[in-house]
């Protein structure tokens, strides 16, 4: 018998077969993660003052920076995170310790501006180009001239705290990248401005991979699609995020302009569908 199991683990393709396994053991790192990892961080919110820094797309999931705790309190899964953050008032400082650091911020103060009926004179400044005759020659310089127009009266309410500015989710146990079909996620329908010829398409597209990218999204599928009648989409789908967070990347930050040439061809926020799947 002990001949029989002597031969069997000195046997090449047991041995070349545990290997494998180690090495399989160790690229997928199982691990006991706690908290909640940090998906992306939204520009110019408290969390990026605080220099929280934007997860890098290509680190391996349990590599990820994770929150341990907010204010000493224990963050352990996404529930605890919005549960927390959502009783949070505004101006108010707080520490959130990670995997990676400890970081202050404040929490701001969220305002909304409505209109009233009423008016007001403004006074603005702007720059216009004008045409002069210097040493008899013609030639345009800028010149800034200030008056006054009337607008309507408006006033800013405070309507609560903004956003921390923190996309989370769930800390993940293995490097292993789970896709839409077992996260799955959300699929965006989003519709250029104009017609597009293929190689437009292609770069629009090429963009947009970048750009999300940034945000430390890599499990994304950015492809183009047609209706029947004809009308051409940009699908976007992301594994793991919520309605929110898209609308979030595509649309709040939608100062983001695609251009082909000088033709600009689609502007962050026109979202034709927004799907979860």
């Amino acid at each position: 018998m002990n001949y029989k199991i002597k031969k069997l683990i000195t046997n090449f393709r047991v041995i070349l077969l545990a290997v494998f396994i180690i090495i399989s053991l160790i690229a997928i790192h199982p691990t006991l993660s706690e908290g909640v990892a940090i998906r992306s961080v939204l520009t110019n919110s408290s969390a990026s003052i605080a220099s929280i820094p934007q997860p890098k797309p290509n680190v391996q999931p349990v590599s990820r920076e994770r929150i341990i705790s907010i204010n000493n309190v224990p963050i352990n899964d996404v529930e605890d995170y919005y549960k927390y953050v959502s009783a949070l008032g505004p101006n108010r400082a707080m520490q959130i310790k990670t995997t990676k650091g400890i970081y202050k911020l404040v929490t701001k103060e969220k305002f909304e501006t409505i209109e009233l009926n009423e008016t007001e004179e403004k006074r603005i400044t702007e720059t216009i180009q004008k045409n002069v005759t210097i040493n008899n020659t013609n030639q345009i310089i800028n010149e800034t001239i200030t008056k006054s127009i009337i607008v309507p009266k408006t006033k800013q309410i405070s309507v609560g705290t903004e956003d921390l500015g923190l996309r989370v989710y769930e800390a993940p146990k293995t490097n292993i990248r789970k896709g839409l079909d077992l996260q799955g996620g959300t699929r965006v329908l989003l519709q250029p401005e104009a017609k597009l010829n293929q190689f437009d398409i292609n770069v629009l597209i090429d963009n947009m991979k970048e750009r999300l990218n940034v945000y430390g999204l890599s499990d994304i599928v950015i492809k183009d699609a047609n209706d029947l009648v004809g009308n051409q989409y940009i699908v976007v789908e992301i594994a793991g995020a919520t309605e929110e967070e898209i609308k979030d990347l595509l649309a709040r930050q939608g100062k983001f302009e695609a251009k082909v040439g000088n033709k600009t061809v689609f502007r962050g926020g026109r979202l034709a569908m927004v799907l979860p799947l």
